[in-house]
């Protein structure tokens, strides 16, 4: 703390000689864990610091300038997220992908309308262990899940082209277990907020998704009964 040849300095607060920013006791005879405020800066960045006083055959702290101050990050209103005046926010291709559930119901009127033939097919100890029927069911959900798709992105890309900024990533159809609804309702809420009110495409989409679904649930349970009333199942 000191030379042999000088005397304590008196008890009082200076700077911490562990270079903190704070005030800290000197008892007279060694450094208390008593801390005092933090010294306020005298001077600006590009001034020259004058280093404090300290205790006698104790060294200064360093004395740092203020960081220099940045800009904050460029912020966006609601007003930045706006498509120009006038842009529509309909689509060609929302509208097939709204009324893509039509073939899906389709296939589902056509499995009632011949449920008795497709249960004696099945019921048939020679019949092949995969029905045509079941080949082509399959063969058109892969067609409405691909073309699906194919709609989401072509929307997406045409609401961009029509200057609507960040309109709903297409990518949402992925993320759907019974295809489109998901998109179709982050759009519609994306659009609303960057063009205008659209959620006629969300509400049939969803109408014949329901529909679709009814229809698959009765079948179901025709199909459950037919097993019970053929005698497999005791």
């Amino acid at each position: 703390m000191t030379d042999v040849n000088s005397s304590p300095p008196p008890a009082g607060w200076y700077p911490d000689p562990a270079g903190s920013n704070r005030t800290r006791w000197w008892n007279g005879f060694g450094w208390s864990d008593t801390y005092g405020e933090p010294i306020a800066p005298t001077a600006p960045a590009d001034v020259p610091v004058a280093a404090p006083a300290v205790a006698p055959g104790y060294p200064a702290a360093p004395v740092f300038g203020n960081a220099p101050a940045y800009s904050a990050a460029a912020t966006y209103g609601s007003a930045d997220l706006k498509a120009p005046e006038g842009t529509s926010p309909y689509t060609p291709f929302i509208w097939a992908l709204a009324l893509l559930p039509v073939i899906g119901l389709i296939d589902s009127v056509y499995s009632l309308v011949t449920f008795d033939q497709i249960v004696s097919d099945a019921l048939d100890p020679n019949a092949p262990i995969i029905a045509p029927r079941d080949l082509i069911s399959g063969a058109v959900g892969w067609l409405v899940i691909g073309l699906s798709v194919l709609f989401g992105i072509l929307d997406w890309r045409a609401l961009k082209k029509a200057g609507v900024p960040q309109p709903f990533h297409w990518a949402w159809i992925f993320f759907s277990v019974i295809g489109a609804p998901v998109y179709m309702i982050g759009r519609s809420i994306i659009v609303r907020r960057r063009v205008a009110p659209a959620f006629t495409p969300m509400v049939i989409n969803l109408v014949l998704v329901v529909v679709n679904f009814t229809l698959g649930v009765v079948a179901a349970v025709l199909a459950v009964g037919s097993v019970f009333d053929s005698g497999l199942i005791p």
